[in-house]
């Protein structure tokens, strides 16, 4: 999915739309903790009191980041089928935040959302009660499904070959070490290396232990 350019209009052409876009392009280059109105206002070329002529506070701010994300979901058809519902919502939420990791932040550190989710939230309840899962089992599922999807999100978004994380695996001591070493040579013989995208299977790996193997049709 190609990620937004954030629009910018300059002095005298200021809007919500405008600082919320500046905002995106912060959060995604630097993160939240670059995210102020100081660094918004400067690259807009205004006061940092111009903005809250137009959003109240920080949070506020963060609110109509999340909307903005949230309105980009594709919510697809009904399924009646729990799987088959489940799986395609996350994947249009994971197509709409792709790109977006500090949505990790502002929904599990923040403890922030966007009320669009909720449509997404009651369908994914309704797909779990439908498995036969309810009440403390639906509430840990869904917890389950929302915790692998945040994590893939912010693990692929720092999925470099050159990351300092995997340089450190790469050289780290095949003796002491020698599972580490046995899975990499492995991964290195396996025909055209692994696979590019790895949410769809493994988000049936999550599945298949909260509801049950896939049947065959």
């Amino acid at each position: 999915m190609t990620t937004p350019v954030p629009r910018r209009r300059g002095p005298g052409l200021l809007d919500l739309p405008t600082i919320v876009d500046v905002a995106l392009g912060i959060a995604r280059t630097d993160g939240l903790p670059a995210l102020s109105m100081r660094r918004i206002a400067d690259e807009l070329g205004c006061s940092p009191m111009a903005l809250y002529r137009h959003v109240a506070d920080r949070q506020a701010l963060l609110l109509a980041m999340l909307d903005a994300v949230a309105a980009r979901i594709e919510i697809p058809p009904f399924q009646e089928e729990p799987r088959a519902e489940i799986t395609a919502l996350l994947h249009a939420v994971h197509a709409a935040v792709e790109g977006d990791p500090w949505v990790v932040t502002a929904l599990v550190a923040e403890g922030l959302a966007s009320p669009r989710i909720l449509p997404v939230v009651d369908r994914i309840f309704g797909a779990l009660d439908r498995a036969g899962l309810h009440g403390a089992q639906a509430m840990s599922g869904h917890a389950l499904i929302w915790e692998f999807a945040y994590g893939e999100l912010l693990t692929s978004h720092h999925d470099r070959a050159d990351a300092w994380n995997r340089n450190m695996i790469r050289n780290s001591d095949p003796v002491r070490f020698p599972a580490v070493h046995a899975v990499m040579r492995a991964a290195a013989r396996a025909p055209g290396g692994p696979p590019p995208e790895m949410f769809g299977p493994h988000l049936q790996i999550v599945l298949d232990g909260l509801l049950g193997p896939e049947r065959s049709p």
